[in-house]
């Protein structure tokens, strides 16, 4: 797949999500001095985003690889475009040349938050499913022991998901040692929320409150035990903050059920999600037109990014479930429950 053609893949996955209401936060806390560990009562215990080339030491990097580095690791723009960028969002690692043609670098890329997109744009391309034949876990079971979803696209891009942290790993020719590097990060980064700002684990709380559509007890039910309580995060994200318009269910290995409502202005914007995902399944598939399956809603619908969608009225409730520890079904039984306290 050409890279205009990936890029635009992207593009249309996230413009779901926007119209959505789906905000992406990013931040790099790598200069701040904050680390792990930051708590509020009102919040879970969290951690913060790192710089790329930090998540991991170029000694730990070079026990992965089984040969040293031809010099540190240096911050590029990403890891599909991996040029020296000071605030790029990937790292490329460069092992020592066996030829005079090709180097041999690693760029990796970490998405701490992903709510779908990057999955979508990966997993509608034919040219996956002709070659690579994407894998993605059942349940409770893992691909390759650890992940729930893995693919590629021919030129040497990988994608490896665990709940909503994705890896995106660029290897011509090195995808083993760029597939074990992904994994040592992983392992590295605690199976706990983010928080974008510490300054958002204080905010002053206001109502109304998106956890109380659906209990810790009920989402259990479904889901399976949670980590932690269901706490409020920034719109559309898993982002803990004490005062956010989301509500995450965090049940571990960092898979999270993240429901947004939205108390106004939703007929139009269930509208315009409906009309844009439309688009957006002609080029990736995956989305299902709106219907009206028994429920105390107007109409329901998913995206190509396997966000729930449900209308009442004006109001609508988005579920993330793709990053979850349930299906589809779930995520209905779910808003059975949201949609009679609406």
């Amino acid at each position: 797949m050409s890279h205009a053609l990936r890029t635009s893949a992207l593009a249309l996955a996230s413009a779901v999500l926007s119209l959505g209401a789906i905000a992406c936060h990013k931040g790099d806390k790598s200069a701040s001095g904050k680390g792990e560990g930051s708590q509020s009562a009102s919040v879970p215990t969290v951690q913060y985003n790192k710089a790329p080339c930090d998540w991991i030491t170029r000694a730990e990097v070079e026990k992965v690889f089984g040969e040293p580095l031809v010099g540190d690791p240096v911050r590029v723009r990403s890891a599909e475009n991996p040029v020296p960028q000071p605030d790029g969002r990937g790292c490329m690692y460069e092992m020592k040349q066996t030829s005079d043609i090709v180097k041999r670098t690693v760029a990796i890329e970490m998405e701490l938050d992903d709510a779908g997109a990057i999955q979508a744009g990966f997993s509608g391309v034919p040219d996956i499913q002709a070659v690579f034949k994407d894998k993605e876990s059942k349940g409770d079971s893992m691909v390759d022991g650890r992940w729930d979803y893995v693919s590629g696209v021919p030129g040497g891009l990988t994608m490896a998901r665990e709940g909503r942290i994705t890896a995106q790993i660029f290897a011509f020719g090195e995808s083993d040692k760029g597939m074990a590097l992904a994994g040592a990060i992983m392992d590295k980064i605690a199976d706990q929320p983010f928080a974008e700002d510490p300054k958002d684990l204080t905010a002053p709380h206001s109502d109304p409150d998106p956890c109380s559509l659906i209990s810790r007890a009920e989402a259990e039910a479904v889901l399976g035990p949670l980590k932690m309580a269901p706490f409020r995060s920034r719109e559309g994200t898993a982002l803990a903050h004490a005062n956010g318009s989301s509500c995450s269910y965090f049940t571990g290995k960092h898979r999270v059920l993240v429901v947004t409502p939205t108390y106004s202005g939703g007929a139009m914007q269930f509208k315009m999600m409906a009309g844009v995902g439309n688009l957006v399944s002609s080029v990736l598939g995956g989305a299902k037109a709106p219907d009206t399956l028994d429920g105390k809603w107007d109409q329901i619908t998913t995206s190509s990014t396997n966000t729930l969608v449900f209308l009442k009225g004006d109001q609508t409730v988005d579920f993330q479930f793709k990053s979850s520890s349930t299906d589809y079904n779930g995520a209905v039984k779910l808003a059975q429950v949201a949609a009679a306290r609406l």
